[in-house]
């Protein structure tokens, strides 16, 4: 396995726990925020492992295609959801100002997100491809 699929996998790993003390804290928008990574990185550990290289976006559907052969049943619409979450942390005057992310959602985005890690590294240390 290439190097750069562990530290993506940690990175992705890191970012779910980054996700649960955002929540604990009450922080619901950061744990949307790092949701959202959690579940970019995790995709881009996949596309990794497939040999391939991982487009410059933060496109979480866009990703998720390259690896659905790999992922299958991922709920696009989480996919959807999930994505502005990249941007409305760090780009406020996008979306004038950051929106309220109540603890429902943010308890949601975080189940995806660790569900959906744990499936891509049930994928890669199982060397399915």
């Amino acid at each position: 396995m290439r190097e750069e699929v562990k530290w993506w996998l940690k990175a992705a790993e890191r970012n779910v726990e980054r996700a649960e003390a955002s929540i604990e804290r009450g922080d619901f928008e950061a744990a949307a925020f790092w949701a959202q990574q959690a579940v970019e990185f995790s995709l881009r550990a996949l596309i990794l492992f497939k040999g391939e290289i991982p487009p410059k976006t933060h496109n979480l559907v866009e990703l998720h295609r390259l690896v659905s052969d790999l992922l299958s049943g991922v709920r696009e619409e989480l996919l959807s959801e999930l994505t502005p979450y990249y941007s409305v942390s760090r780009y406020p005057d996008i979306f004038m100002g950051v929106p309220v992310v109540h603890r429902s959602t943010a308890e949601r985005f975080l189940r995806f997100s660790r569900e959906l890690f744990e499936r891509v590294r049930e994928v890669i240390e199982h060397g399915v491809r």
